[in-house]
């Protein structure tokens, strides 16, 4: 990951915050998302915004700090409570934002696209897991290989009403559409059925003076004969 395919993340709302642990890595973060800057030279915000392209003018507008290492989660690259999450082959977009979703047991989260897109570059390598908090929340922790790159909040689209009814009506036209799918199914496989009837057993011949069904005699007849 290069520092430069996260500064779209930062420049929207024009903030940053440089943490630093006490091993002397860093992250960047804004408050929903922080990047590991392992690898990568000792920064201040002053050269972070210099590499974001920031002209001089305009760095006035930008609230860029230094500071220590989040308490609130495990920075750490192993964390004994993770748990393997994969997200879903769908994703869904809400007001012009694309969102991963990553179901967990009965429940499923959600994780803005860009906040992962930094990480694509290597999807081979790329591993989510679940960590919690110390408030008993959870982040989405991202690794490529054994490294911890990135830590991610969901974002809380379960919370908003006009999202959940709306997914909700999806999921039951989803369901109304499979039940007549299956019904058609059935109606198709009864009509190719009864062609084949119709082809292997035609309808009898019956006689125009009787009335009486012509095969029926004459499979008589034969039945007798073979007793014969």
């Amino acid at each position: 990951m290069k520092l430069k395919t996260i500064a779209s993340i930062f420049n929207r709302n024009k903030r940053l915050a440089i943490y630093t642990a006490p091993s002397g890595e860093q992250w960047i973060g804004n408050g929903i998302a922080a990047y590991s800057l392992r690898g990568i030279p000792t920064l201040t915000p002053e050269v972070v915004l210099r590499v974001f392209d920031v002209p001089p003018d305009k760095q006035n507008k930008w609230i860029c700090h230094e500071d220590e290492m989040p308490t609130a989660i495990n920075f750490e690259d192993t964390n004994p409570g993770d748990t393997d999450i994969e997200p879903l082959k769908i994703n869904i977009e809400w007001f012009g934002n694309n969102y991963w979703l990553f179901p967990d047991g009965r429940r499923i989260y959600s994780f803005n696209e860009d906040y992962i897109k930094p990480l694509l570059d290597e999807p081979d390598y790329l591993t989510y897991h679940k960590r919690e908090t110390v408030s008993g929340g959870f982040a989405l922790a991202c690794k490529i290989g054994f490294e911890l790159k990135a830590v991610i909040a969901p974002a809380m689209l379960h919370k908003n009403e006009k999202y959940a009814e709306e997914i909700s009506n999806i999921a039951a036209l989803y369901a109304s559409m499979s039940r007549e799918k299956v019904i058609n199914a059935a109606y198709e496989l009864y009509g190719a059925a009864a062609a084949i009837l119709q082809e292997t057993d035609p309808p009898p011949e019956v006689d125009p003076d009787t009335g009486e069904l012509i095969e029926g005699q004459l499979n008589l007849q034969e039945t007798e004969g073979e007793k014969n």
